[in-house]
């Protein structure tokens, strides 16, 4: 079999999304008069209609080594938290019984000081941070948290640390009626620190999250280790989408653009996107802290959302601030997990020389060892693990260049080849999500030729699979087009066909 799809010629026959198998309505967000958008978060609407109440904590922590600084009833809402806690402490949310709490992390950088550097004053729509304004005078600052807490049943706030450490806040909450329709999303956040980051050409993924929710937010702080280039060039941020149900990739520009700022940063704060701490000793010797709150253009996703950042050598913490709906659980599939590409190759610039300059017949069967030689050059092998069946090329050859993928890798090739398993000898789909172009043999058959210049789409090919192993070998190419910011990356999964009830095997499943 043989298909030869162009978007959008073809688009109607050669895109697809996938239902996600969720009751929208049990999850709906409500909406009406009644309810007001929270002006931090607009995605969440909450009840205009409530009693103001008031949590105070003024103690230490005790030899347990936790202080409840909070304990409410739902369904209610956290509107305002203010913390005066002692150094090196952590922040504990648990909203609702979850069997894990959604917030449990150092408390200074969920409020963007990050490294653990003396506090400095931060002003967004998400919290602030006030350092105490006598001179020479020390003293622990307020720190100020906007972002809303909606709970039905319970909130508890703890504050985790050494015995005798200060746990004092004030927690302002609106209690709802009983019988109050409430928002379904919970705050959560996602921390890492890397003392120093995977070097240049790495990524460091700041979050992997199951289920349906949006990202309210980022915070970013650099150190910078690396001093042969600007702290900057990174290669930016990735966001892959939905790879289990609708597959869809969101590229950033550099580090300054994806926080709104350009050639470079200054030290400026605005309620979406700020620098509240800056040091400049020099071109290449600058360290940096940033915040991006997405208020009015939050970043939704159904099924699940890897969010990546490029990295090299530097000291790099990072956290993301996002709201889940519980119990929201992406479904299985199919998807080789381990790949091996390689590349690069030229002469991808035209449609027609896409098509028929290929290295198939060079390519040696089965696994390929880490140097392939005698092609037209000698070229090395990377492996690869899927995630959510993404592969992610970006930073395989991002190279020694600032941007997201330099001139060299434009309009050049790669191959990547994995191993699909079946039980017996079965009709199948693959569902391949992809920008640019692609050629797609499963067991050495060409399957596929897909010309996609108008941005990432999802191609359903029908496929033939053999009892055993079957290879699947994709050639795929980068351009040029603004579009995407020369993004590369695609997804992959197996189907079942639709004209078939034939399953595919669960080995491999992700």
């Amino acid at each position: 079999m043989n298909i030869r799809l162009q978007v959008p010629l073809a688009l109607a026959l050669a895109t697809t999304a996938i239902a996600f198998p969720l009751d929208r309505r049990a999850i709906a967000q409500p909406s009406g008069s009644q309810y007001v958008a929270d002006p931090a978060v607009p995605m969440i609407g909450l009840p205009n209609r409530f009693r103001s109440r008031r949590s105070n904590s003024d103690s230490r922590i005790p030899d347990s080594g936790v202080a409840t600084i909070a304990k409410l009833k739902g369904p209610g809402c956290v509107r305002h938290l203010w913390l005066l806690p002692g150094d090196g402490v952590r922040l504990v949310i648990h909203v609702d019984g979850a069997s894990q709490p959604q917030v449990d992390m150092p408390l200074k950088p969920f409020f963007g000081v990050m490294h653990d550097l003396d506090p400095y004053f931060i002003d967004c729509a998400a919290y602030n941070v006030l350092p105490n304004p006598a001179k020479g005078v020390p003293g622990t600052p307020g720190y100020n948290l906007f972002l809303p807490i909606p709970f039905a049943k319970s909130c508890h706030i703890k504050l985790v640390g050494t015995e005798g450490e200060r746990a004092v806040a004030m927690t302002d909450w609106h209690a709802y009626e009983s019988s109050t329709k409430l928002t379904p999303y919970r705050l959560h956040a996602a921390h890492q620190r890397l003392q120093p980051a995977p070097e240049r050409g790495g990524f460091v993924e700041m979050a992997n999250i199951d289920g349906r929710g949006f990202v309210a937010g980022l915070a970013v702080g650099y150190i910078q280790k690396n001093f042969q280039d600007m702290v900057f060039h990174t290669g930016g941020t990735t966001l892959l989408i939905d790879g289990e149900t609708d597959p869809y990739v969101i590229r950033g520009h550099n580090v300054e653009d994806d926080f709104g700022f350009t050639w470079g940063f200054n030290d400026r704060q605005t309620r979406w996107v700020g620098c509240p701490y800056h040091v400049n000793r020099g071109r290449l010797d600058q360290d940096g802290v940033f915040y991006r709150f997405f208020g009015p253009d939050p970043i939704a996703f159904d099924s699940s959302l890897i969010f990546r950042t490029g990295s090299r050598g530097d000291d790099l913490e990072t956290v993301v601030y996002y709201y889940r709906v519980p119990n929201t659980r992406p479904p299985k599939i199919q998807t080789p997990n381990r790949w091996q590409v390689v590349g690069l190759f030229p002469n991808a610039n035209q449609w027609e020389n896409f098509q028929t300059t290929n290295l198939v017949e060079e390519l040696p069967d089965g696994e390929w060892p880490d140097r392939l030689e005698g092609l037209d050059h000698d070229v090395s092998v990377v492996s690869l693990d899927a995630l959510r069946g993404w592969i992610d090329l970006q930073h395989v050859y991002f190279e020694r260049h600032h941007s997201a993928t330099p001139l060299t890798v434009i309009n050049h090739t790669a191959y990547l080849r994995a191993n699909i398993p079946s039980g017996k000898r079965q009709q199948a789909e693959l569902r391949l999500a992809l920008d640019d172009w692609a050629i797609v043999w499963i067991n050495r058959e060409e399957v596929a030729a897909i010309r996609s210049d108008e941005g990432i789409r999802t191609h359903r090919i029908p496929i033939a699979l053999q009892e055993g192993d079957n290879e699947v070998l994709i050639k795929t190419n980068n351009t040029d087009t603004p579009l995407n910011k020369r993004m590369w990356a695609i997804h992959c999964a197996v189907l079942p066909s639709l004209d078939s009830p034939a399953s595919i095997p669960t080995e491999g499943r992700r």
